[in-house]
């Protein structure tokens, strides 16, 4: 009996850092991507190495790719604080349903995705 509770944790954990991910985003979703996998301008790096691009075009699609970043920050932002309300809400409600042991796993979890989120954005 225990197990499909754990499958479900597990699904409902993964359904909330990825929609969080997704709500949160906007312009911090772009970070993230050039981020990939951790570390900032691998996307960057990854379009040069993969279509071959002059160094002049490398610094086309940098700036092409900050403008994206700076843009979609201006859209997200006037509904950032709805969304960071909605992520809040939500993970109170998970937590609220959680045993202590799965509590202190969650925040762990959570911290994570924090982390990478904001190494995301540096």
């Amino acid at each position: 009996m225990q197990r499909p509770k754990e499958i479900a944790f597990a699904l409902l954990a993964a359904a909330l850092l990825a929609g969080g991910a997704i709500g949160y985003a906007g312009g911090r979703y772009v970070a993230a991507r050039e981020g990939a996998p951790g570390e900032r301008g691998a996307m960057r790096r990854y379009l040069a190495e993969r279509l071959d691009l002059t160094p002049g075009q490398a610094a086309t699609v940098d700036t092409i790719l900050d403008a994206r970043r700076r843009d979609m920050t201006r859209i997200i932002a006037p509904v950032q604080p709805q969304l960071d309300s909605t992520r809040a809400a939500a993970r109170q409600k998970i937590m609220a349903i959680l045993t202590p042991e799965q509590q202190r796993r969650f925040q762990e979890l959570l911290a994570e995705h924090d982390r990478l989120t904001e190494a995301a954005k540096k």
